[in-house]
């Protein structure tokens, strides 16, 4: 069983030493992307399938091995103009491929009930012990776009932090919350990154 795909975004183009073919479609509410670059030697052409991750980067979900199609597409030069023509089969191969890996069930995550807890509580505290509040689907694209990643730091002391404040490497992330932030984690703000000349 695999997904439908929706059409996203098609780009191609060309040089003396290669020319290469993407599609990117959404399949099963995630966006992926199909690359095939043709280059004048096998060793350095590829064409691969990728996901955006929640980490908003991309994620290998296939590759085809070069020697399954660079027999079968003419040589780089100026008379390469359109490299959808070659490259198409190989992408459309790799978006099936994706469409399959996506299509099958997730395997099911569950939370410990002290995390469910503290997932109440955040809400509680936020809008009240009777809370009731929905996420639209464009504020999860807004949230992965601003600040930093989602962590969840479970303490020793029975707390729990919430925060997307931190960089990757910033040693509070590193250590669990054993070490403080090192102040150098500056996200920012959405408003002042709207402002910036040329948008």
């Amino acid at each position: 069983m695999t997904s439908t795909m929706t059409e996203r975004d098609e780009t191609t183009g060309t040089s003396p030493h290669h020319y290469h073919h993407t599609r990117t479609v959404e399949i099963a509410g995630r966006t992926v992307r199909a690359h095939v670059e043709r280059d004048f030697y096998i060793n350095q052409s590829r064409a691969v399938a990728e996901v955006l991750n929640d980490q908003m980067t991309w994620t290998m979900l296939a590759a085809d091995a070069p020697s399954d199609w660079w027999h079968n597409t003419p040589t780089p030069g100026p008379d390469i103009d359109d490299p959808a023509r070659f490259l198409s089969p190989v992408t459309e191969r790799l978006l099936q491929r994706a469409a399959t890996i996506l299509a099958t069930p997730p395997s099911t995550h569950t939370i410990s009930p002290h995390l469910h807890g503290a997932i109440s509580a955040l809400l509680a505290t936020s809008y009240g012990y009777d809370a009731e509040h929905r996420i639209d689907p464009d504020d999860i694209t807004w949230a992965y776009t601003h600040g930093g990643a989602l962590h969840i730091i479970e303490h020793p002391d029975g707390s729990v932090t919430f925060t997307k404040h931190h960089r990757e490497d910033c040693p509070f992330i590193t250590s669990r919350g054993a070490q403080e932030c090192d102040e150098d984690c500056y996200f920012p703000h959405p408003a002042d990154a709207e402002r910036a000349p040329g948008r």
